[in-house]
This record gives structure tokens, sequence and C-alpha cells, in this order.
């Protein structure tokens, strides 16, 4: 698959190139209002949004 994306973020949780989009997970923000972004492929997304389900 080519990757046409103009930045090549990693995923946080496998650190493995993105090929495609994927996720963000947001952090809650801190005492300054500042918020982390984290990059997650399809695979890491799917396991974390898998494990929110009851």
């Amino acid at each position: 698959m080519y990757n046409n994306m103009a930045i090549k973020p990693k995923c946080n949780k496998c650190k493995k190139e993105l090929k495609e989009f994927g996720g963000i997970l947001l952090s809650p923000p801190n005492k300054n209002d500042e918020v982390k972004k984290y990059h997650l492929c399809k695979k890491c997304f799917e396991e974390i949004k898998s494990s929110l389900k009851n």
C-alpha cells in the first residue's frame, strides 16, 4: 500500500509506522489545560476499543 501521508507518525502503542489513518487517543487536560495526543494504528485502536466494551 502506498503511503501518501504528509507526515509519518508511528503508533504510540506498537511503535509501527502508520501506513493509513488509524485513531487518535486524547488525554485528559492537565492543570495547564494541556492535552496529549496519541496516534494509534487501526489494529491497536480496535484492541483498545474492544477492551472498553462490557
